[in-house]
């Protein structure tokens, strides 16, 4: 491997300002709208900043309850300064994303580097990273798991650095900790991830054991409020986890009840639980549900259809990447190196998380993957510009393949950049700003505002009108009592109140007076008697807004 000179660092830096523009371009407008769990910590972050507690009144917590779920605290506690530096907006809460996605390139650059001794692989990986829709959606949203990736990489890295410099195990500690504060599935992939690498470098470890242990013992004591918080409240260590689990799911056990029920009387009752026995039945979904990872119409045409993480039209890969990734997974498993196993197994735990769920495939849940699929990508390419061809060939192979990339990629700017904003913009909850910023005006004419809850617009209230943080804590009406869905709800703060089966045909009859009205548009069809509407980027009816003065 050639030294670390002034052609490499001037090729990254032009991947890191590439990339940068890319993902800092109309940050505050694209995606159109923050999504609740984005306008969640963002309002939170706001909170402990000006109170020190947050929307619960909790002095800065070591989780974030949030609709009935409880959020890992660093992704919050993360936006706090952006919001200091540059107010209360959009840009400010997407920001630290943008920062940390663009970290993780520079990271992978290192980490492809230190583990195939190859500055052309390692460059290739970071391109390739800059340029992969999955990561640039996750990057321009403050959502968890881009943080989460950030952390682990860099433990990762840190982690196969400190087999040559011992005391880098202490600050690889600290960061695989810091990955588990940021989002649920770490919870499972990160002592995955640490224990395969403990076994895998069992050797080197064993000479250095002082030193491990120290990290161990560092790592331990930062978990230690995590374990506190959740003798207190079980939830804060699973989250919403178990009521997506594939054990909460129905299906399994009436799957396992038709199975037993087709047996009847001709096989034995003992036999027949035998033969379809819980390990077996939910084994077998587990695997289902991890393959189905594997989908190349999930991966190239479709991706995740679980708004706010679908691409309109595309997978999270480009089609382009297949034939590399098929040629770089073949040669990975030829190969006689041993650093394959930490490819292989880091994508295999990556999967693990959403493979637990009945809510696959899920690009959210496995984003850690795409770290370990650049890197087959970046094989594959590699591969095949080494096969020997003449200089005219190799020249138009090399052609073909950018080719093929610019047109990919120019597809995608235009998916994400239009498509995404002005035919999509339902999947980010889009018209509550527009919502809030009109009533706002003329709220002082009512005495009570009623709003139909639907994307939990009380966040919506608080963000775009920064309410007083300690104010609403004080009068926030919420019962913690959760939906069929899990999901908690707020009925309501000052003279705002938010109803979950708000019936328009029976409220319209009945209005009260001096009361402003915030409708769905597909409950108000038929009513024409409302003073705004609101509408979707390509014109279509959001909301509408009715006024009974």
């Amino acid at each position: 491997m050639k030294h670390f000179n002034h052609k490499i660092f001037f090729l990254i830096l032009i991947i890191i300002i590439f990339a940068a523009i890319i993902r800092l371009f109309s940050l505050a407008d694209n995606p159109p709208s923050l999504y609740s769990d984005e306008i969640n910590q963002g309002y939170n972050a706001y909170s402990i900043l000006l109170s020190g507690k947050d929307e619960h009144g909790i002095f800065l917590p070591i989780s974030f309850r949030s609709f009935g779920d409880w959020k890992p605290p660093l992704p919050t506690y993360l936006i706090i300064p952006s919001i200091f530096f540059l107010g209360l907006n959009e840009f400010s809460v997407r920001f630290p994303s943008v920062i940390l996605g663009l970290g993780t390139i520079i990271i992978t650059f290192f980490l492809v580097r230190e583990l195939f001794c190859s500055n052309r692989l390692a460059l290739l990986s970071a391109f390739f990273i800059s340029i992969s829709p999955w990561h640039i959606l996750q990057s321009r949203s403050a959502m968890l798991v881009i943080v989460a990736l950030f952390f682990f990489e860099l433990g990762v890295y840190s982690f196969i650095k400190s087999i040559k410099n011992y005391r880098l195990f202490v600050p690889s500690s600290i960061f695989f900790v810091l990955s588990i504060y940021s989002y649920y599935g770490m919870r499972v992939v990160t002592p995955l991830m640490i224990l395969f690498l403990i076994i895998f470098y069992r050797r080197n470890i064993f000479s250095t054991i002082r030193w491990f242990f120290l990290a161990s013992f560092i790592g331990f004591l930062m978990l230690i409020p995590l374990f506190v918080v959740s003798l207190k409240e079980p939830n804060v260590i699973v989250g919403r986890a178990k009521t997506v689990s594939v054990f909460y799911d129905q299906g399994v056990k009436l799957r396992q009840w038709e199975l037993i029920t087709q047996d009847g009387l001709a096989v034995s009752p003992l036999f027949s639980r035998f033969f379809h026995n819980n390990i077996y039945m939910y084994g077998r979904n587990i695997l289902q549900r991890l393959l189905s990872h594997f989908d190349g119409r999930y991966l190239f045409f479709i991706g995740d259809k679980s708004p706010p993480f679908q691409i309109p039209n595309m997978g999270i890969l480009y089609f382009s990447d297949s034939i590399f990734l098929v040629v770089g997974l073949i040669l990975l498993f030829r190969s006689k190196e041993r650093v394959k196993f930490i490819i292989i197994f880091w994508l295999l735990f990556s999967l693990l998380p959403a493979a637990l769920t009945f809510m696959t495939p899920s690009s959210n849940r496995t984003f850690n993957a795409v770290i370990p699929l650049v890197i087959l990508l970046s094989l594959g390419v590699l591969e095949i510009n080494r096969l020997k061809y003449n200089r005219i060939n190799h020249m138009t192979i090399v052609l073909l393949i950018s080719c093929v990339y610019v047109l990919s990629f120019g597809y995608f700017l235009r998916q994400y950049f239009h498509s995404l904003k002005f035919n999509h913009a339902d999947y980010w909850n889009y018209g509550w700003k527009e919502v809030v910023n009109y009533v706002k005006n003329i709220a002082y004419r009512y005495d009570q505002i009623e709003i139909a809850d639907i994307g939990m617009p009380y966040v919506y209230f608080l963000f775009y009108s920064q309410y007083d943080p300690v104010k609403y804590q004080n009068e926030a009406i919420r019962t913690y009592v959760s939906d069929q869905f899990g999901y908690e709800h707020v009925e309501g703060f000052d003279k705002y109140f938010f109803k979950t089966n708000l019936d328009w045909k029976n409220t319209k009859n009945n209005l009260r007076p001096k009361t402003l009205y915030i409708v769905p548009y597909k409950e108000t069809l038929e009513d024409n008697n409302f003073v705004k509407v609101i509408n979707y980027p390509d014109g279509k009816a959001a909301y509408k807004i009715f006024a009974n003065e």
